[in-house]
């Protein structure tokens, strides 16, 4: 089946998803965004009940009532509830008193017994002025159920013809009994220990005696149990009771943790003092008062631990949070910080690293001196032109030997001499043009012109 609009509403807000989805809530859309505008915004739905035609949330703070199942009018009843009666019947109903009229609730799967309404309330004795008139009540009642009303009437009347005198004797002695018992008041068995209490208890006469959880954790525990601390009672301190008709409850927690605000509410420890206790130590410690949402972060770095994939059990504890023998929730978290065994828990002053000396600067590299330029060679002197010389002598007397015409012919020589392409009177290292032609010194040595590396052509000895 298919959510309606109402539960779609009331599932999807974390205020009353819990509830929601543990009840059957069939409330109008109207009343569901009622609801939703009227909690605050830490106020939870703990449990939902009927209220006749309407219905009745239960949270922290009291009761939110819808008296009716046609208008989104809610009604406010805080806490601590007035309880007229406790649960009975066949519905488990519980009467509480809201503006002035008595109302009664039951029908809820989280609190079939009502155990939750009677926990965050107080009940109100008979006699007390706090109570509306016995007949006010049950003409309203006859008023609201007028077909149950004449059937209860109808009823009464055949056992009152039907009934024989001695029958019902053993109510009669019942009777009897209860009258013969006075009302007295509830001791107070706050603060007690649990087995203390169990003992007084048991010397009176009532019905019976049980124990329970006084916290939300539910967890169980019994009489006998030692270590356990009584925090509230069902009777309530001083409320008049015949104790052999009641049914004494005596709500606890262990020793070690402090009672909570209210009956069933969260559970509350003071954090041990676990410094300096190897992990596995503190660990154990944290489990048995229920603190199991636990991280673990390195104490120099603060790098957080994986407990999966390091062994840390030998590691110690510096540090934690909340501080020793603060009171917290048991649903709280717990920092630990850890060290390796042997190292110290304070970290470490870091080493100063050595600056660096500067790099010297660079010599400037010195500018290369420009190559000096050879000195030109001198070029030797040529001798003067003289053809009466030495060194024409003996072509001159071969010349006049053979008369004017053979000096014509000698002349003729010379000339050819001169056409060969080759210079005489050069001097070596003198420059030349072009380069691979030959030459003659003055002095008789053979000469070619060749290309200086400076890129000056030169006569050089060839040879």
């Amino acid at each position: 089946m298919s959510d309606t609009p109402a539960q779609l509403l009331l599932r999807n807000d974390p205020r009353t998803a819990t509830a929601a989805e543990a009840e059957s809530v069939s409330l109008p859309e109207s009343h569901a965004r009622a609801l939703l505008e009227e909690l605050g915004p830490d106020e939870r739905a703990e449990s939902f009940y009927h209220h006749g035609w309407g219905y009745a949330v239960l949270t922290p703070d009291g009761l939110i009532l819808f008296p009716s199942a046609l208008s989104p009018r809610l009604i406010r009843a805080p806490a601590p509830l007035s309880i007229l009666r406790r649960a009975s019947g066949l519905l488990d109903s519980v009467e509480i008193l809201a503006e002035g009229r008595p109302r009664r609730l039951n029908g809820s799967k989280l609190d079939p017994k009502g155990e939750l309404l009677q926990a965050v309330g107080e009940f109100v004795p008979a006699g007390s002025p706090a109570r509306p008139g016995r007949r006010g009540r049950i003409a309203a009642w006859a008023r609201r159920r007028p077909v149950s009303a004449c059937a209860i009437v109808a009823a009464f009347a055949v056992f009152v013809n039907v009934a024989e005198p001695d029958s019902g004797s053993g109510a009669r002695e019942a009777a009897a009994q209860d009258r013969a018992e006075p009302a007295a008041a509830v001791p107070d068995f706050a603060g007690a220990t649990l087995t203390g209490a169990a003992a007084r208890a048991r010397s009176a006469p009532w019905r019976t005696v049980s124990s329970a959880d006084a916290s939300s954790g539910r967890r169980p525990v019994a009489l006998g149990d030692h270590g356990w601390r009584v925090c509230f009672q069902k009777p309530s301190r001083d409320e008049v009771v015949i104790r052999s008709a009641t049914a004494l409850t005596l709500y606890a927690v262990p020793e070690r943790e402090e009672c909570p605000t209210r009956p069933l509410g969260p559970r509350r420890v003071l954090m041990p003092d676990v410094v300096g206790d190897r992990l596995v130590n503190a660990s154990r410690a944290l489990d048995d008062l229920g603190l199991h949402r636990v991280l673990h972060f390195h104490a120099h770095t603060g790098e957080r631990l994986d407990g999966a994939s390091r062994d840390l059990d030998d590691q110690h504890v510096c540090r934690q949070r909340p501080a020793p023998n603060a009171e917290v929730a048991a649903e709280a978290q717990v920092d630990l910080w850890l060290i390796a065994p042997g190292d110290s828990c304070a970290a470490p002053s870091p080493t100063p690293k050595p600056k660096p000396k500067p790099k010297p600067k660079p010599k400037p590299e010195p500018e290369a001196k420009p190559k000096p330029r050879p000195k030109p060679v001198a070029e030797p002197r040529r001798p003067p032109a003289n053809s009466g010389g030495p060194a024409s002598g003996p072509r001159g007397g071969s010349s006049s030997g053979s008369g004017h015409g053979t000096g014509g012919s000698g002349t003729g020589t010379g000339g050819s001499g001169g056409g060969s392409g080759t210079r005489a009177g050069v001097g070596f290292g003198q420059s030349c043009a072009p380069v691979g032609s030959t030459a003659t010194t003055a002095d008789g040595r053979p000469a070619r012109c060749f290309m200086g590396k400076d890129g000056r052509a030169r006569w050089g000895y060839r040879s």
